[in-house]
Order: C-alpha cells, then structure tokens, then sequence
C-alpha cells in the first residue's frame, strides 16, 4: 500500500522540484525568496565557485538584454507561451483523471487520451520546455532533460498498475494509441535504435546520455550564436554591453562620455586602477525593471525616496508583467531613452584572478557589482557606489 501511494505521488514530487528550480525568476518577487535562496543558493555558489562546474549556473539564452535577432526573440516568446500551454494541457487532463476516479468510469479515453495515452506527462513537457527557454540556466536543461526520462519511466509503470487494474480493456486502448504522441514515433525510433536487443535499459541510459550531451552541446551553440549578437564595445579595460542592443558607436560614445566625466573620476581611481583588470559596464534604460538582477538598488532608490510596494497584489502585478515579457519590451522600447543608467561591474575568474575583456562574459567568470552612473543624454547627472552584490544575495546571475 505504501509502495502504491509513493508511485501515485512520483510525478508530481518530480514535477514541483523541476518547477521550484526553474520558477527561480517568479520565486525572487514572492515572500517565499528568502526560505528558497537559503536552500538552493548555496548549490549555486558551490557550482559556480568550481571552473568544472561553473557553465551549470550559466545562462545559454540572453535573459537580461535584448539583442533584436529574430531567432532570440523567437524563443524569449515561445518560452511563457509553451508554459502556458502546457498547463493547460496538464490541468485539463487531470481533470478528466480525477473525475474519472470519483465517478468509477474507468479506462479514461476521451479527450486528448483519444490521442495519446500520457497527454498530462506531455503537457508537463511542453511546460517545462516553456520554463527552460523563460528561465535558460544549463543546470535547468540538465535537469528538464533528467525529467523527461523520469516521465517516461514513471508512464511506463503507471501503464503496468493499468493493466494490472483494468486488464483487457487497457491493454487494447494500449495497443490502439500511442504513448505521447500519435503513432509513437519515439517508441518506434528507439526500437530501430536498439534493434530489438534484450538490454533495454542499458539503451535507455545510453540514449539519455547521448540526449544530454546532444542537449548541453546545442545549449552552447545557441549560447555562442546569443554572445555574437551582443551589441558590446570596449575601452580601457572596460566592456560596456548595451542591454538594449544600441549600435556598437553608440556603446563606445556613452562609455568614453562616462568615463570622461568628474562625477566617475573618484570611484574609477578606487575600483580601476590596477593593470590587467577588467570591468563590466551594463548599460540599460533607467526604467528597466530586471536592474536589480545586476546590482542592489535599494540604497540608490532610498536616495530618490523610491520604497518598494508590498502586499499581494504589488506582487501579481510584477508577476503578471515577468510573465507577459514587459522586460523585454522596456529594452526594445529603450532603445530610443535619453535617460540611461550603467552598472560598473567588477569581471573576475571563480578562482579570483583577473579577466581579460574578451573572457568577462563567460560562464566561468564572475561579475561583481562596484557602482553606477545615470546619464541624460552624455551627461552623467549622478555617480554613486552600491553594494558588492545584487538584490537577491550572491547567486550567479546572467552574463547577458
């Protein structure tokens, strides 16, 4: 009885650790982020503070800026959409289960089980690819991909508790409909694959291994398509990264007028003095609202009189905006701003040795936050040091 009611939760114990970990951007404007980040925070930093291990706290899609490419942009969209339907899909056909259980109709066969016999695994699926392309750290593919397997051992034997409940009745609505999607084109190419061999499931694991190396291998292709297309300029050990995506003359003109200024002369001269380092110079619309993923704004908006909104509905408003991709649309829209700020983040290797310009953004690299500068036009109206973190503690935030 045990054993039935462990199996019966399986799913859902394996679905909710996969969302708490890729929900992590909805988690941060909840009051649930301190009681989350004290557990999974550390696993962040151990990972990130090894060079082996770093690339798994990494991003492989531009989340905090907006390169303008087509395919990007694509899949910033598709992310929220896929989650969307997917639960949809998932809550829909549980609906039907349960219902099902409550009545005593049996075999559930209508609805989308006319077509697959594991419509809420798949709904799952596509929710969970939804999160991946909204949420795209590494250490989510590895474990999105992990899912997937887990899924199908999970619908393999919830199918063997079926027949063993329904009999005959299941094992012909098993013939007739296929496993997750129509056909079973995956059932039929593993097939082929093993050709019938006997150790099925040494092929299974041979066939997630090369899945998940497939996988992290076209993670850093689309990883180094995305840094391509970063619009970037450097200049005395700077990399100034517009995170809306301005004309590299554009990059250099803001960055040189900064640096030129009276105003960042002072915390330059602290922070950049020494030969070899590199700072990373963020530069975004002021409004932008994910700023606070790079550096901690609080003591800067106290400054303005600016206090955080608290309460329920702040909070569904911020997530409804996350979810609705208002980022993304602030950084297109920001292109045109006069009114810009740019965050002066310090690049160091995990182990602490210097960076050059041409290796601050990559995964095994961490950036620092020294001080910003808010400009009007060129000018530089205010230039002030913040907090050698961001707004959620230490953990590894986007390069890009």
């Amino acid at each position: 009885m045990e054993t039935e009611r462990l199996k019966g939760i399986g799913p859902w114990a394996v679905f909710l650790f996969y969302l708490a970990v890729g929900l992590e951007v909805i988690i941060m404007v909840t009051p649930f982020t301190v009681y989350f980040y004290s557990l999974y925070a550390p696993v962040l930093n151990r990972l990130e503070a090894n060079p082996s291990t770093a690339w798994l706290t990494a991003f492989f899609l531009p989340h905090i800026s907006y390169t303008g490419d087509p395919i990007l942009t694509a899949l910033a969209y598709l992310g929220p959409t896929l989650f969307g339907v997917g639960l949809v899909i998932f809550f829909i056909c549980a609906s039907q289960v349960y219902s099902a259980k409550l009545l005593r109709r049996g075999v559930v066969s209508q609805g989308l089980y006319a077509w697959i016999r594991h419509p809420q695994y798949l709904g799952l699926g596509v929710a969970g690819l939804g999160l991946l392309l909204y949420w795209p750290r590494f250490i989510i593919l590895v474990l999105y991909l992990t899912m997937l397997f887990v899924y199908y051992l999970l619908a393999r034997n919830e199918e063997w508790r079926m027949e063993k409940k329904f009999g005959e009745s299941y094992q012909n609505y098993k013939a007739r409909i296929g496993m997750f999607l129509p056909g079973e084109p995956g059932g039929k190419l593993f097939a082929w694959l093993t050709g019938g061999s006997s150790r099925k499931g040494w092929a299974l694991a041979g066939l997630y291994l090369t899945v998940l190396v497939g996988g992290v291998s076209l993670a850093f292709g689309l990883r180094s398509y995305a840094a391509a297309r970063i619009s970037a300029a450097t200049e005395k050990g700077i990399l100034a990264v517009s995170l809306s995506s301005l004309p590299v003359g554009s990059v250099r003109h803001l960055l040189q007028a900064s640096l030129e200024s009276a105003e960042l002369e002072p915390l330059l001269a602290k922070h950049h003095q020494e030969p070899g380092h590199t700072l990373v110079a963020y530069i975004a619309p002021r409004d932008y609202m994910m700023q606070h993923l790079i550096a901690d704004l609080g003591e800067h908006e106290a400054h303005h009189g600016k206090t955080e909104e608290g309460g329920m509905m702040p909070m569904l408003k911020h997530l409804g905006e996350m979810y609705a991709l208002k980022p993304l649309r602030q950084l297109r829209d920001g292109r045109a701003a006069t009114e810009r700020r740019i965050i002066f983040t310090e690049a160091l290797a995990a182990d602490g040795k210097k960076v050059s310009p041409a290796r601050a953004l990559d995964t095994d690299v961490l950036r620092y936050p020294l001080f910003l500068a808010e400009l009007k036009g060129t000018e530089v109206s205010l230039a002030m040091e913040v907090p050698r973190r961001h707004s959620w503690g230490t953990i590894p935030v986007p390069a890009f």
